[in-house]
């Protein structure tokens, strides 16, 4: 639970245009929150699941307890479970940890049923638990970062968008959290510890980021779980102890997605588009992410792609993003042979 990445956008930010050259952190937000709206519209085939489960027991070929899990999975998943298998830290939940960091387009994909299916789970939810969420105003979520990192993406950026780029659960019990922490540092001294405090009262609630009270048998071990690539502002950062131990509060606004600014940050994301071809946008994000060898790999995966090898101008795009690659690694010979792709076919449609 304490290896969810962050990611970050100044709140001066202007809109975020796939057009321009990124910063790492604009370009890691946006890469978020563009995986977010493709999942959200994909339609997902029946055997999802199926290439789920093969792929999950390639990853555990030689872990015994694992593969009776997926096992398990395959003979009695059904939607409505979900959430369980992702608070529960089961096999999927630990290969979703691994692909936000790494950044795994392929494997996101196949994780996209069951991200899509925990999302409406957590709809369904929030109506159910409707009164009860609207009388919680505060939870919490305990982490540890380097002083480096914390420096970097949060303390230099407060007024700004925070978003974890996966399912965020905060628990209603402070206390929770800051034992988290303290068991946290107590095997990692050169960390510091964070105390998000994230404010929730007043949201008007928004169906494409929700979140929901998740119950459990004792009231002070409930949580709420929000939604993957949910975005806060970041309100306040101040130092604080606990005990002979400090920490830092970093203190969270849950927004909503139609909040003007952030509207006009993430406008990009929601283009038309970018929507008709959003395997190539992502491999330009990895690009200004730094991924460049996770870059070249997605991209040259879609050059087996008969979807991308019908239409000339989508192939026009992924030649010029690898030429770019080579040309950035100093492999001139490639660079120029995928130049080459480009103007040929260019000349097909020009």
């Amino acid at each position: 639970m304490d290896f969810t990445p962050i990611t970050v956008v100044s709140a001066s930010s202007p809109e975020i245009s796939f057009s321009s050259k990124l910063t790492r952190q604009e370009a890691l937000f946006l890469f978020a929150q563009m995986l977010k709206e493709i999942i959200a519209r994909l339609k997902f085939e029946s055997c999802s699941k199926d290439v789920l489960i093969e792929f999950c027991r390639i990853v555990y070929t030689n872990h015994d307890e694992q593969l009776r899990a997926i096992d398990e999975f395959a003979n009695n998943y059904r939607p409505n479970k979900a959430l369980y298998c992702l608070t529960n830290q089961s096999f999927i939940s630990r290969i979703l940890n691994r692909v936000v960091r790494t950044h795994e387009i392929d494997i996101l994909y196949k994780l996209g049923f069951f991200i899509k299916q925990a999302t409406i789970q957590l709809n369904r939810l929030h109506e159910e638990n409707k009164v009860l969420i609207e009388t919680i105003f505060m939870v919490y979520r305990g982490k540890t970062m380097s002083c480096l990192e914390f420096e970097t993406v949060i303390k230099n950026n407060c007024g700004g968008f925070l978003s974890f780029p996966n399912f965020l659960i905060a628990s209603i019990n402070k206390k929770f959290a800051i034992d988290f922490i303290d068991r946290r540092l107590a095997m990692h001294r050169d960390m510091i510890g964070i105390l998000f405090e994230i404010d929730i009262a007043k949201t008007a609630f928004d169906e494409k980021s929700p979140f929901a009270l998740l119950k459990d048998g004792d009231v002070d071990n409930d949580t709420v779980c929000f939604s993957m690539s949910t975005i806060f502002c970041i309100q306040s950062v101040e130092q604080i102890t606990n005990g002979e131990m400090l920490m830092w509060s970093v203190q969270l606004k849950l927004i909503n997605n139609d909040d003007q600014q952030v509207q006009y940050i993430i406008a990009s994301t929601r283009h038309d588009e970018v929507h008709a071809n959003p395997a190539f946008h992502l491999g330009k994000l990895l690009v200004d992410m730094g991924e460049y060898k996770r870059a070249e790999q997605f991209l040259l995966s879609l050059l087996q792609d008969t979807a991308v090898l019908s239409q000339p101008r989508r192939l026009v795009r992924v030649h010029n993003g690898l030429a770019a690659i080579y040309t950035y690694n100093h492999d001139y010979i490639k660079a120029l042979s995928h130049y080459h792709e480009v103007l040929r076919l260019s000349l097909t449609y020009l």
